[in-house]
């Protein structure tokens, strides 16, 4: 059963497009492609164009069905078969530090060590299954047990849920930071020339 008609997601769809459209040229130059957008689906690739050569670690696709009644869906995706990409395959997790609690005095702040949280979660001891984007705007973070207390109609509509916030927010914590390959190469100790 859908929550909403399906012409008001179309247009929802059409004016998110729409704005990603009108600034195609700052898209590309954060690495930003946009590879289909045909509704209910919008495929959005992100390249590290923080290092040399680059690469296209995964593509965004966010579904529309149901929207704005229901947050977007969120998959990671291989740009290029389109299969949702197992979370072993995911070459970042996101990695975001939680600014310390205005309210706590500067000289005690200072003293805090800074937590990290990733936004790409997934189950540790299942690596080759799909995780999933844990940020609120998204459909799988209200669906998910531990956010009931958080529903989607608190962020409707402030904007977290909109396909450029969303994009840009895997952006600044997916690809953006990535200058660097860091490369394993599994030689055994008699394999390694002397």
């Amino acid at each position: 059963m859908q929550a909403v008609d399906s012409e008001v997601s179309r247009r929802k769809f059409a004016r998110e497009v729409g704005h990603l459209r009108e600034i195609e040229q700052t898209l590309i130059s954060r690495g930003w492609w946009m590879m289909t957008a045909e509704f209910p689906y919008v495929k959005v690739a992100f390249a590290t164009v923080g290092m040399r050569p680059r690469v296209i670690p995964f593509a965004l696709r966010a579904d529309f069905t149901d929207y704005d009644a229901r947050p977007l869906a969120i998959t990671f995706v291989d740009p290029f078969l389109d299969k949702e990409l197992a979370a072993a395959e995911m070459m970042t997790r996101l990695p975001r530090l939680l600014p310390v609690d205005p309210a706590v005095p500067t000289e005690i702040a200072a003293q805090i060590p800074a937590q990290r949280v990733e936004l790409y979660q997934h189950y540790p001891h299942m690596p080759m299954v799909p995780g999933f984007l844990c940020l609120p705007g998204t459909r799988a973070y209200h669906e998910h047990p531990a956010h009931s207390g958080d529903p989607w109609e608190l962020h409707r509509n402030t904007g977290e849920g909109r396909l450029f916030a969303l994009l840009e927010t895997v952006w600044r914590y997916g690809t953006a930071p990535i200058n660097q390959f860091a490369i394993n190469i599994g030689l055994n100790q008699s394999e390694i020339p002397a």
